[in-house]
């Protein structure tokens, strides 16, 4: 029986509290992945990357930066934070659109994203070798409905993968009551295409402010008709 959560969700929860540290989430944008990989069995701040086909590995490990008085000092990158966090136990990494990076960016992501038994990383101001502490863990996530069109090099990091085809429902409990039924579904409508949850946040933003039919037009254009009427034949459900 469906208790409202999604098998997914319940599969995501259960995977990272089992300790597993490597995850993959993939399937729709707008589902509250990147939500799950930051929020989900995490004890420690989590550190970021988005990943865009310009990503470069220094955004990835780290960059020189100019200080004071001229002089450069070593600024660490998010999955060295990530490496090093909570007192050296290590935090937890989200890659976001990982299938995205490319090029240099995409081989250290391979680097950082080994088991960590294998992965280690030379800092260039220290010279010292770096591993990844016990606690560090990496949830990427993907818009690709397929997950083998990932390269095959990436996805050998994440032995476990995790297809999301509804949105968190602690993501959706955020909006407005009227709205979480349509989040949940993905959808306002019977034959509407998927409507991400960025866009209920925007609507139900907006429409407190600015009433219903301004929001609607607003974002969903067109369509702000249709997704009126949807509301409203769900209203008297």
């Amino acid at each position: 029986m469906d208790d409202g959560v999604g098998q997914c969700w319940r599969d995501v929860a259960d995977v990272l509290e089992a300790g597993v540290d490597r995850l993959l989430l993939y399937g729709p944008p707008g589902t509250g992945k990147t939500y799950a990989a930051l929020a989900v069995a995490s004890g420690a701040p989590a550190e970021r990357i988005v990943c865009t086909e310009d990503l470069t590995g220094a955004e990835v490990t780290g960059t020189w930066m100019p200080g004071e008085g001229g002089r450069f000092a070593w600024r660490e990158g998010p999955a060295i934070r990530a490496w090093r966090a909570d007192g050296g136990r290590g935090g937890r990494l989200v890659l976001d659109e990982v299938d995205r990076a490319a090029g240099d960016a995409l081989a250290t992501l391979l680097a950082v994203t080994d088991s960590s038994a294998s992965a280690r990383w030379r800092h260039p101001e220290s010279l010292e070798w770096l591993t990844p502490g016990p606690g560090y863990s990496v949830v990427a996530t993907s818009n690709a409905e397929d997950v083998e069109d990932l390269p095959a090099p990436l996805l050998d990091r994440f032995a476990v993968r995790v297809r999301v085809d509804r949105p968190h429902p602690a993501a959706v409990a955020t909006l407005a009551p009227d709205l979480r039924g349509p989040a949940l579904a993905g959808s306002l409508g019977p034959t509407s295409r998927r409507v991400s949850l960025r866009r209920f946040y925007a609507f139900d933003r907006l429409r407190a402010r600015l009433g219903a039919e301004r929001a609607a037009a607003l974002v969903f254009g067109a369509a702000a008709p249709d997704v009126l009427d949807a509301l409203a034949i769900a209203a008297l459900a």
